[in-house]
């Protein structure tokens, strides 16, 4: 996998919390993190900006 901020390599990595264990992609250039919320907000965002009418000058 490519990192979207750096186009480093990706790798998948486990993440833990005191309750909560996950996996998530991270960048081993930037230390980007990307997991499936960081990605659905992003897809959410993204499509959001694209509904929004384009204001003319």
């Amino acid at each position: 996998m490519e990192c979207p901020k750096c186009k480093g390599m990706m790798m998948l990595e486990r993440f833990s919390d005191f309750f909560l264990i996950f996996y998530a992609w991270k960048c081993i250039n930037c230390g980007a993190i990307i997991d499936r919320t960081i990605s659905a907000n992003r897809r959410k965002s993204l499509a959001a900006r694209e509904a929004q009418p384009v204001a003319t000058r």
